[in-house]
């Protein structure tokens, strides 16, 4: 079996028992030592391939543990990036080149606006759009993807009126007058999407290995899809079969359709080298940059206290269901209110199915109280660093400062011994680089250089565990990969500067060389992959 042995390397191997190594053998698709050069070399043979890797680190894969794969993609090709305008001139601007080239009744969508970052402080209403196209059905999604604005004609296909009651765990935006506005919030959004044309099978592929293609550059090796519809999911086995998935992928199916009458049926669990199907998916509240995350007191200056999605009976019931079958449960949860409506959920489950290792996505304003009881109960906590880097302002400017100061409490989470997975959920987030996320759990600060509750600051080797192993652990994978280990995936990459060294500023300067999946090399540019013969 093609064996290679990668010496004169900064190993950071993410294992606790061996933090570092020189050098590394690996043999087929598995890690079969790790030591220094003359422990590796015993192991060795005749045929081995020997690579010098001049003193550079390697480093598990990232493992990013809520990132939308397809929507990632999708913004590079199949709709409208609005995430760097800085003003709704701007983005009609940009809208509006698109439908002179498009037949009337085009649909046109797009995603990424932030009202923060726009000039006018306020999110495109209707009247916007309309100055687009009236020709056009319209239809814009908030950076958050739990807002978003259409135009009037969008809303007469969907036969939308002043009158039409939004489905539960949902809102329809009204003017002071109660006409509507053309905003929709949560669940109401499915009012507008059921009606869009989706995209074809070939589409959604084509928008997954765009998406993964992005992401290994940025040395990726697996990631986890957190809200996959059966069609979606049909096109990723699909790819899968054919051998064509370039990363290890954890699926997990959504249940709940935003505005439809009944959820999807409970899928199969799947397992293959590079999927894994055993987790499904729930929205029980919104986001804190679009003030929907539900919340016990007022965002700032306002007496709106967000949107709870999840009605607790269908909510159980469900969960239930998917337990008995064999699934894991993971929960979109950030504001206190559907923090507590989870963590009660999932204590009950525990007690009828013991530890499942069940997830809380985000875990944005969660209480003492409830990290003791994802502490004791084996919860596990996916929260995302990036969003206090690009979303910070607008924490800052609707949290009132009590709330500010409880945000994503990581380092809390792990002075409390909790195991916990770091992500992006891109493409709420532009910057999919897990540099980038490690820095801004770091020095937490926004955009603007405003510190967002430093006391929850963690070190950069802690950042690096809950990008590898911490990932590892939340899909129930940390035994496979994770770490650079004796019988682990040979998951990993090789980078141009050592991360526990440099400065946290210039962390996000550092570059991929290379990037392995399986032993294989994925990303080449590494300028020594070739034979040679070690000292000594």
């Amino acid at each position: 079996m093609k064996s290679t042995l990668y010496f004169n390397a900064n190993i950071l191997t993410q294992h606790e028992g061996q933090p570092s190594a020189s050098a590394m053998l690996v043999e087929g698709n598995t890690i079969l030592a790790v030591g220094s050069l003359r422990e590796v070399s015993e192991r060795k043979n005749e045929n081995t391939l020997l690579v010098d890797v001049e003193g550079k680190t390697i480093l598990p894969g990232f493992n990013d543990a809520h990132i939308h794969v397809w929507k990632v993609g999708q913004l590079e090709s199949f709709i409208i990036d609005l995430r760097d305008v800085e003003s709704i001139a701007e983005l009609q601007r940009k809208v509006k080149t698109l439908a002179d080239k498009l037949p009337a009744g085009a649909w046109i969508t797009g995603r990424g606006f932030n009202e923060q970052v726009l000039r006018d402080k306020r999110k495109p209403v209707k009247e916007d759009i309309d100055a687009i196209s009236t020709s056009h059905p319209i239809y814009l999604i908030r950076t958050c993807a739990h807002i978003a604005v259409t135009n009037s004609l969008a809303m007469k296909l969907a036969n939308v009126s002043d009158t039409t009651i939004a489905p539960a765990g949902g809102v329809i935006g009204k003017d002071s007058s109660g006409k509507l506005n053309g905003l929709f919030y949560e669940t109401a959004l499915g009012l507008i999407t059921k009606i869009i044309p989706t995209p074809t099978k070939s589409d959604y592929q084509k928008m997954i290995l765009t998406g993964t293609a992005m992401m290994l550059r940025h040395g990726i090796t697996s990631a986890t899809d957190p809200a996959v519809h059966p069609e979606l999911l049909e096109a990723y086995l699909e790819l899968d079969a054919k051998k064509g998935l370039p990363i290890r992928l954890n699926l997990m199916p959504i249940l709940l359709p935003d505005g439809g009458s009944a959820p999807y049926p409970i899928p199969q669990k799947y397992s293959s080298e590079f999927i894994s199907v055993h987790t499904v998916k729930f929205f029980s509240d919104g986001g804190l940059s679009g003030k929907t995350a539900a919340l016990k007191r007022p965002y700032k200056n306002s007496n709106e206290k967000g949107i709870v999605r999840l009605e607790r009976e269908e909510y159980i019931n469900l969960s239930r269901e998917a337990q008995q079958k064999g699934f894991r449960i993971a929960t979109h949860a950030i504001g206190d209110v559907a923090i507590d409506l989870v963590v009660d959920v999932y204590k009950t489950l525990h007690a009828e199915f013991g530890d499942t290792r069940n997830r809380i996505e985000h875990f944005g304003l969660p209480s003492e109280e409830n990290i003791q009881d994802v502490k004791k109960f084996g919860f596990v906590p996916v929260p995302q660093p990036i969003f206090l880097y690009e979303l910070g302002e607008n924490f800052r400017s609707s949290l009132t400062d009590d709330y500010l100061n409880e945000c994503y409490p990581v380092k809390s989470l792990l002075r409390n011994k909790i195991q916990v997975a770091f992500s992006t959920d891109a493409p709420v987030v532009k910057n999919i680089s897990p540099w980038s996320c490690i820095k801004a759990a770091v020095n937490r600060k926004t955009n603007e250089g405003n510190p967002i509750a430093v006391q929850e600051s963690i070190t950069v080797s802690e950042a690096i565990y809950a990008y590898t192993v911490g990932s590892a652990y939340a899909e129930g994978q940390e035994k496979r990969k994770g770490s650079l280990e004796p019988g682990k995936l040979a998951d990993f990459i090789i980078v141009d500067k050592n991360p526990l060294v440099i400065p946290v500023d210039e962390l996000d300067s550092i570059q991929i060389e290379s990037v392995y999946i399986g032993g294989e090399l994925s990303l080449p540019s590494f300028r020594s992959a070739a034979e040679k013969s070690p000292p000594g």
